[in-house]
């Protein structure tokens, strides 16, 4: 994952804000399982990273479990094939999506993680919060459960959790 090719939400871009979130983004990476190909930003999480997700979550752009996330980005990238070769205009391939997971997976879920990342490339970037599973489903659904990975679902929340990184 070359943080330096991704490009950004236009609000992102257009608010001159890339540079210095990249750099957030850059300041930890760390490697999926001893047998990883990528290496994902880790990220500390702190107050206003928390304030970004649940306000996702309230407006309904956070999607839940390693299953449900899989299959809605499958029906997507299903989407996208069929309207790229609908259509011949050139576009430019974006993140829209952002994958968060907790530091407390198993070396399976992690190589999973990283398969779903290379298989939605350039469209997803994924993150490793410095947190466990059951502080993100203390955060997400207020219940003292397990939730290891979420997906932001649209580019107004992606870009309110990226802009929570500085």
């Amino acid at each position: 994952m070359n943080l330096s090719d991704m490009h950004f939400p236009r609000q992102l871009e257009a608010d001159g804000s890339t540079d210095t979130i990249r750099a957030a983004l850059a300041r930890q990476l760390v490697r999926l399982g001893p047998e990883g190909v990528l290496k994902v930003p880790l990220l500390t999480f702190n107050k206003s990273l928390e304030t970004a997700i649940r306000k996702a979550r309230l407006q309904r752009r956070v999607r839940l479990g390693l299953d449900d996330i899989l299959e809605k980005l499958a029906a997507e990238k299903k989407g996208l094939d069929e309207l790229q070769q609908k259509t011949a205009a050139p576009h430019q391939d974006r993140i829209s999506r952002l994958l968060l997971f907790s530091d407390d997976g198993a070396e399976r879920l992690y190589h999973n993680i990283e398969t779903t990342l290379i298989a939605h490339s350039p469209r997803i970037l994924g993150c490793m919060l410095n947190i466990k599973g059951g502080e993100i489903g203390q955060i997400i659904t207020g219940k003292t459960i397990a939730v290891k990975v979420i997906l932001i679902e649209h580019k107004d929340a992606v870009s309110d959790i990226l802009r929570a990184l500085i």
